[in-house]
């Protein structure tokens, strides 16, 4: 663990701060960030309950990596997670819009 301006960090794998597209419960989102161990992301659903804590849900990841000098590749992950936490992001609008975060328990 470390200490940050808001306090100890709890995570035990380091983020990164990326946009990649995922699919889910049969719904397209972009992460917030991911890591080893899970990925963040934001979705807006009338009905939170298709993302209660400790669902396990398929999850897939596309994303197109490069190497100077090579062609660039499609890398596709799947598997399955498990919701860990929600954050309520705003609620102001049609559809609620939340934070999800999810914790890899079997990727390919």
């Amino acid at each position: 663990m470390t200490v940050s301006s808001r306090g100890i960090e709890r995570r035990v794998d380091k983020r990164l701060e990326l946009s990649l597209p995922i699919t889910l419960l049969n719904q397209e989102v972009k992460s917030k960030n991911i890591s080893p161990g899970g990925v963040y992301f934001e979705v807006t659903a009338d009905n939170i309950e298709e993302y209660s804590l400790g669902k396990t849900t398929m999850i897939r990841i596309v994303t197109s990596v490069s190497t100077p000098g090579l062609p660039s590749k499609i890398v596709e992950l799947t598997g399955i997670g498990m919701i860990i936490r929600i954050d309520k992001i705003d609620a102001r609008y049609k559809g609620k819009r939340f934070g999800v975060a999810l914790k890899f328990s079997e990727m390919k």
